[in-house]
């Protein structure tokens, strides 16, 4: 679908087949911007030597990032940062203007997600994986602990300011590694 097409899908399903007329005459631009502004949901699609290197989808608790993979959107890698935190059932933005890494998941044959939590606890990381031996998928489940501090990072600007958050292998290369 060409961009203005999507957008019109991405608003019906946003205002459930509602979508308030002003919103209509919004180029795809101008929408993610709108977006930005009010903590509505927006996707943006990012190009590396002229094809689709990731796919960011923005929402009021959330920024994922899912990598393309030969121009085919997989979810073979996918980076989650939280805006806040539930608090007493209510989600609160960081009064911080940091987003939190919070989870990384990456799939090949099988699977792997790590899970991060932001509170200065005990067993602040959750390992799920998969692996398979003697033809037996196993589920493996483990909690860690470590320094989370350089999981903040600084909250984007404007509605187009996910570039910085793009070079994964530098993101990765900056995180603690987690005692065995």
């Amino acid at each position: 679908m060409d961009e203005q097409t999507t957008l019109e899908v991405h608003l019906s399903t946003e205002f459930s087949q509602n979508v308030p007329k002003d919103f209509l005459k919004y180029t795809p631009d101008e929408w993610a911007n709108y977006a930005f502004e009010n903590e509505l949901e927006y996707t943006i699609n990012y190009y590396k030597d002229e094809k689709p290197y990731c796919q960011v989808a923005i929402d009021s608790m959330t920024i994922k990032f899912n990598f393309y993979d030969n121009n085919i959107l997989k979810y073979n890698l996918m980076i989650v940062f939280s805006k806040g935190e539930i608090v007493n059932g209510d989600f609160i933005l960081f009064d911080n203007k940091k987003i939190f890494l919070k989870q990384i998941s990456w799939y090949g044959d099988l699977g792997k997600t790590i899970l991060f939590y932001s509170n200065k606890k005990k067993n602040n990381i959750f390992l799920k994986e998969f692996t398979k031996e003697n033809e037996k998928i196993e589920l493996i489940e483990q909690f860690g602990t470590a320094d989370l501090s350089k999981h903040w990072f600084d909250s984007p600007k404007n509605y187009l300011d996910y570039e910085y958050l793009l070079d994964y292998q530098n993101l990765f290369n900056q995180l603690p590694s987690v005692p065995a």
